[in-house]
């Protein structure tokens, strides 16, 4: 028989539990705790992989990098063309086309020099609330 206590955000349920063995029986505490959607990148594989139907090659290194890179609590990435091609080892042309891709296909805008903010109608980490107020910012930039 369980019996159920609310602490702090956490379930604790105590269950007793019969050995098969010995017939001995044992009283537990189960702990469930819950921690909501923050710490969980949300991905809309559609939209995701018509991004990825677009780029190949070296494009696709860049593209990983970016997603590496971005900041989980404000959604944006930073790095200039040339730092990109610097870390990643790909040639400064194909991260400014990479670049270019993502931003024609509605996956970043240009926040300032070297700042991109990611929609997070594709990817984001985080609650819903957090996704909409990323989102509201997102759709108030312009291209």
């Amino acid at each position: 028989m369980a019996e159920l206590a609310s602490t702090k955000g956490e379930t604790v349920a105590y269950e007793e539990w019969v050995n098969k063995n010995t017939g001995e029986v044992r009283t537990f505490a189960v702990v469930s705790k819950e921690t909501g959607d923050h710490s969980f990148h949300k991905v809309w594989l559609e939209d995701l992989a018509r991004i990825l139907g677009l780029l190949g090659g070296a494009k696709i290194e860049v593209f990983t990098y970016i997603l590496k890179n971005i900041n989980p609590y404000s959604n944006e990435f930073g790095g200039t063309v040339r730092e990109i091609a610097e870390k990643t080892g790909i040639d400064a042309n194909t991260v400014q086309k990479t670049i270019k891709v993502l931003r024609e296909n509605d996956f970043l805008k240009k926040v300032r020099t070297g700042t991109y903010l990611v929609n997070s109608k594709m990817l984001v980490q985080g609650s819903h609330s957090k996704r909409v107020g990323i989102l509201v910012k997102y759709n108030g930039l312009e291209e």
